[in-house]
């Protein structure tokens, strides 16, 4: 990510954040879901699939909603 100068933080999380529960876990893959916009191409969520479950991550209102699926 150096080529977009981005970088990286990590931090403490509470225990109620969603991606909290599959910390080591392998992600099998990341389901990107659309809709919204004229054509309905917009993306407006992903849902990322684990192991043991997967968290569902979307816009509502221009907020960022997580939850466990």
């Amino acid at each position: 990510m150096e080529e977009w100068g981005s970088r990286v933080d990590v931090v403490a999380a509470l225990d109620d954040v969603p991606f909290v529960r599959h910390i080591g876990e392998r992600l099998v893959r990341v389901v990107e879901r659309f809709g919204g916009g004229v054509d309905g191409s917009e993306r407006v969520g992903a849902e990322f699939v684990f192991d043991s479950g997967s968290v569902v991550a979307d816009s509502w209102g221009g907020d960022l909603r997580m939850i466990s699926g």
